[in-house]
């Protein structure tokens, strides 16, 4: 058996354990709309933790640090800084939205705003942009997936293949199981993630130079750029780029219909208390980046640094393990996008053409999106490549204009859908003038975060300035808001 067989079998062996325990989760079911989309809201503790960790630590956790540590060093540290800020603001915020879900039957997150500022309208454009800035990190998945799978099976499987096997295997077990399907997926990815960062990745600076202080020596040496922050990296963009990822955390599709799975608000919070345990297994991922540089190792593209310091540590066949964590980490993320997005087209754009669908022709119209989102995605990942953290910062700066709606909506009697609207395009326009026209990032702070300040002005100033509908504000609050 040649050396690059084992690697082989190893991934595509947790291949196709993903997929038979995807399918069988919901083959001989016949889901309704919310069963398919939400899991029928009963996820328990343990199925709501793999689920929102798999989602949470995806592609860009695995590759996009570890090839960000390698090529610019500390400026990477803001991936581990923003989960703080995002999970204190998600044990409160959603709360909120499970509450949403529960008393008016949301299964999107456009479901959400619509039920808050009782307009239509608002649920289309928020359903756009969850659809047009979310395909950037679906195909971040899927160019992931093609690297992980290529150096995982030593060559044998081409990065173009490893894309095209990912997507389908991920839209077949999407299409059958629904969320429920990707509970059970994650259950298996999430916890070959977390053993394979801790028992593998975390000894490569051990192996490499001795102890992680030897590491930091090295990097001094070879690369003391790597150990500041520096232009145009430095203190204004890490800061603000924190900030701009910390709020923006629960602004992604695929966070709502997680949220309401929960079978009732006790798990939701204990959830909540347990996910940053799950979170530090970015450190090892950093560290393998930072190996690598301290070695002087060039690489094709960064972001094969993690795989990299596998293949010069250990044996091949752990290259194969370590594949199968990568293609895990992709998955568990790519499959739960794949399903927000699916959901917002059938169940928030289908029913303008056709309002009064029913919950079954709801149902046909999530699965036909699954397909169509996933073969764009892919598509696009095949022919359109980019960074992987790049892409990721680029869908955030996008989520994250949903903010002020979102959250000034809970509290704020004057906020009404002109005001959450008129934010939103004021602060979508911003980051597309400085992304695309300017293209730099003004005073050295991440162009998404000017988008929230101009976003946030505008909604304010509109807010002000038009009439309030304080009768829907109190029926979200009643229903929502209030203990």
């Amino acid at each position: 058996m040649s050396s690059a067989t084992v690697p082989l079998l190893l991934v595509l062996g947790w291949v196709l354990l993903s997929l038979i325990v995807g399918v069988m989760a919901g083959i001989k079911r016949k889901f309704t709309l919310e069963g398919y989309l939400v899991s029928g809201r009963g996820l328990g503790l343990i199925f709501l933790y793999v689920l929102m960790a798999g989602e949470i630590y995806s592609a860009y956790a695995f590759l996009g640090t570890g090839g960000w540590a390698y090529s610019y060093g500390m400026p990477i540290m803001y991936a581990i800084g923003y989960g703080a800020l995002a999970y204190s603001f998600g044990y409160f915020y959603a709360r909120y939205v499970w509450k949403a879900g529960k008393a008016f039957g949301c299964v999107t997150q456009a479901d959400y705003f619509q039920v808050r500022y009782n307009s239509k309208t608002l649920a289309v454009i928020v359903a756009l942009i969850g659809i047009i800035f979310n395909i950037p990190y679906l195909q971040l998945q899927l160019q992931g997936l093609g690297y992980i799978v290529n150096v995982g099976s030593l060559g044998s499987i081409s990065t173009r293949a490893g894309i095209i096997i990912g997507m389908v295997i991920m839209m077949i077990y999407v299409y059958t199981s629904g969320l429920r399907g990707i509970s059970w997926t994650n259950l298996l990815q999430a916890t070959l993630m977390f053993i394979v960062a801790w028992a593998v990745l975390f000894a490569i600076p051990f192996k490499q130079f001795g102890g992680i202080s030897e590491l930091f020596k090295t990097l001094a040496q070879t690369k003391p750029d790597h150990l500041i922050l520096h232009p145009p990296m430095g203190i204004a963009w890490y800061v603000s780029t924190l900030i701009l990822s910390g709020l923006g955390f629960f602004m992604y599709p695929q966070m709502y219909p997680s949220i309401y799975g929960a079978r009732d608000l006790k798990t939701l919070k204990r959830n909540y208390v347990l996910l940053p345990i799950y979170s530090i297994f970015m450190i090892p991922v950093i560290l393998a980046g930072f190996t690598v540089a301290a070695l002087g190792l060039k690489l094709g593209a960064p972001d094969e640094a993690v795989l990299k310091a596998v293949e010069i540590t250990y044996p091949s066949w752990v290259l194969g393990i370590v594949g199968a964590a990568g293609f895990a980490a992709a998955a568990s993320t790519a499959s739960a996008i794949l399903l927000s997005l699916a959901g917002l087209l059938s169940k928030n754009l289908y029913t303008i053409v056709k309002p009064n669908a029913s919950d079954k022709e709801l149902v046909i119209a999530s699965r036909a999106s699954v397909v169509i989102l996933g073969t764009l995605a892919m598509l696009l990942a095949l022919y359109t490549p980019g960074r992987l953290v790049s892409l990721l910062l680029l869908a955030y700066a996008g989520m994250t204009q949903m903010f002020p709606a979102a959250v000034f909506g809970l509290f704020w009697k004057r906020m009404n859908k002109y005001a959450a609207g008129a934010g939103m395009i004021a602060g979508l326009i911003t980051i597309t003038y400085l992304r695309l026209v300017l293209k730099t990032n003004p005073l050295g702070i991440h162009f998404g975060l000017w988008g929230v300040l101009v976003n946030v002005i505008v909604t304010v100033v509109v807010a002000l300035v038009t009439k309030p509908e304080e009768e829907i504000f109190q029926k979200f609050k009643e229903a929502v808001v209030s203990l």
